[in-house]
């Protein structure tokens, strides 16, 4: 049996041994109930069983609990910097026993171990059977459809370590815009700059896996308010970043039909 109620308690615990009044402590703690909402949203529109929707939550409220101790130990949420935080958020769970902290019973373990530790991974792993790569995508797209409201609401020094205008001044590197004119994931470790960065950001669309979440970014309008927050000064950056946002839109549209 799945207790939502305990096992939110036991991450508020959890979550009570880091400060809040640290803006990137109080983004992974906010961003971790949205996931759960993301994700019961898509449950629910998917018409999975109350035990599913259970284990679902279940699965986002402990996806990023690794990101709080990666934050004190590097000051930084850049895996490729750091840590690998999915796989650090198993090592704390399973490894270390604290999962048992939040649910009792076993049989959910490896459905659990296995979403958490693909959720980030720029591709899922083969050899997984139907019923957990079901987690697996829901996992996945709610948290990248989060991701969208985070990008949206905070600071931009928050979310890319620099300022707004540091940001409207960068280009956008060849690399990287061929990617995304080609709709596709941005692989992580081809960025050069912030703009890059937020690039790939918007460029999770491509990797959505459920088309509900495609009608959950175009509802939201997320293609467009995700471009909005960057102005490139740059006349030919100006231009490169119009057609992709075009390229975007034009992808959501396909894919709801349109």
């Amino acid at each position: 049996m799945i207790d939502l109620v305990r096992a939110k308690h036991a991450f508020q615990r959890y979550v009570c041994h880091y400060d809040p009044q640290i803006p990137s402590i109080q983004l992974k703690i906010v961003h971790t109930y949205q996931a759960m909402v993301c994700c019961d949203d898509l449950c629910q529109k998917l018409k999975l069983s109350d035990e599913d929707r259970a284990l679902a939550s279940l699965i986002a409220l402990l996806h990023d609990i690794g990101r709080f101790e990666q934050w004190m130990k590097y000051e930084s949420f850049a895996d490729y910097k750091t840590v690998d935080h999915a796989l650090l958020s198993s090592q704390l769970l399973f490894e270390e026993g604290f999962i048992r902290e939040f649910i009792e019973d076993d049989q959910y373990d490896e459905i659990i171990r296995h979403a958490i530790e693909q959720h980030n991974k720029y591709q899922v792993d083969d050899g997984f059977d139907e019923r957990t790569l079901l987690f697996i995508h829901l996992m996945r797209d709610a948290d990248k459809l989060d991701n969208f409201r985070v990008k949206d609401e905070e600071d931009i020094e928050t979310l890319l370590y620099v300022s707004l205008d540091e940001v409207n001044q960068e280009n956008i590197s060849p690399q990287i815009y061929d990617q995304f004119y080609q709709q596709k994931l941005i692989y992580g470790p081809t960025r050069k700059t912030h703009l890059d960065m937020w690039l790939s950001y918007i460029a999770f669309i491509f990797d959505l896996y459920f088309l509900e979440s495609l009608h959950y970014i175009k509802e939201h309008d997320w293609v467009n308010r995700s471009f909005n927050r960057i102005q490139p000064m740059n006349a030919k950056t100006k231009q490169d970043y119009e057609i992709l946002r075009q390229r975007a839109l034009a992808y959501v549209e396909d894919k709801n039909g349109v």
